[in-house]
């Protein structure tokens, strides 16, 4: 059921990269290192771990003592890296891990704590913000929409949005709000619409609370919908602003570029507020903060 709904076509080219790792892995790749055992980031020397590319997950690989780092363009491709025995293991967000491991029974995570066992990161690296363009008049007004969302109802949508990416059934959502019968505006979001639980894309049937997709023409493409967190929380946003919500997926090299040149209003993509980014764009409060951990085989 997920596979089916899900599959885009960077999926489609992730299975033909998947196909020429199997073939270097059986020509002499080298065997996988077990890590499952590890208690601390210390205990992955030697092994052969991986992240997305211009994330903080790619910085947080420096901190692991003499690891075999490598990084990926797109994220889904770490996890076709890891079932093709490429690496050993990949860095993520935990909600994303609990979503992978929901679905693949094969893999499970390193429970590592951030700043004890496991990375060093500050709130700004493990949270996740909208991202506007400097100087946008729309940040206080998100804050404060915001600001009525409890802890309480964030880690609920959060457990919500990770049963549903595995193709499980929920009930009401935890965070939603009325939307409005003449918008004043529309509110134009991008993401990647590929990193689950955070964002997906359905293909045909959309998974319960899900959203049409926009092509850069400003027309809903055919079948394509985006859900998960981010896709709820830009629904509450622009419900509460009295706003039209208009999704466009980008890839994540994009999204930044994209608000500052006015393409979009806001990105909310399971985006950290890290210092370096800021320097670029504004952000929003934190609207989710998870823990860094890794997803390995069992």
């Amino acid at each position: 059921m997920r596979s089916t709904r899900r599959r885009t076509l960077t999926a489609a080219l992730c299975a033909v990269l998947a196909i020429l790792m199997l073939a270097l892995v059986s020509c002499g790749g080298g065997g996988a290192k077990n890590i499952s055992a590890a208690k601390s980031i210390a205990d992955l020397a030697g092994a052969k771990i991986a992240a997305q590319a211009g994330t903080f997950h790619a910085d947080a690989l420096n901190q692991i003592s003499k690891v075999q780092g490598s990084t990926y363009p797109e994220f889904a491709d770490l996890l076709i890296a890891l079932k093709s025995g490429a690496i050993d293991g990949y860095i993520a967000e935990e909600p994303t891990a609990l979503a992978i491991c929901l679905s693949e029974e094969s893999l499970d995570y390193l429970h590592f704590v951030n700043n004890d066992t496991g990375f060093e990161a500050t709130d700004a690296d493990t949270g996740i913000a909208v991202g506007l363009k400097k100087g946008s008049e729309l940040t206080a007004r998100i804050n404060e929409a915001l600001a009525k969302v409890t802890t309480e109802q964030r880690a609920a949508l959060m457990e919500q949005m990770v049963k549903l990416s595995a193709g499980k059934e929920i009930g009401e959502l935890a965070v939603s709000a009325a939307e409005p019968e003449n918008p004043v505006g529309t509110l134009k979001v991008a993401m990647e619409c590929a990193y689950e639980p955070f964002n997906w894309t359905d293909l045909g049937t959309p998974s319960a609370g899900a959203v049409a997709i926009y092509e850069p023409n400003g027309q809903p493409a055919a079948g394509r919908y985006a859900n998960g967190y981010d896709v709820q929380i830009a629904r509450y946003i622009a419900a509460s602003l009295g706003m039209k919500l208009e999704i466009y997926a980008l890839e994540w090299d994009s999204l930044i570029p994209a608000v500052q040149a006015g393409t979009v209003d806001a990105i909310v993509a399971g985006m950290s507020p890290t210092a370096e980014r800021a320097k670029e764009i504004d952000f929003s409060s934190v609207y989710y903060s998870s823990n860094l951990v890794v997803i390995i085989k069992k």
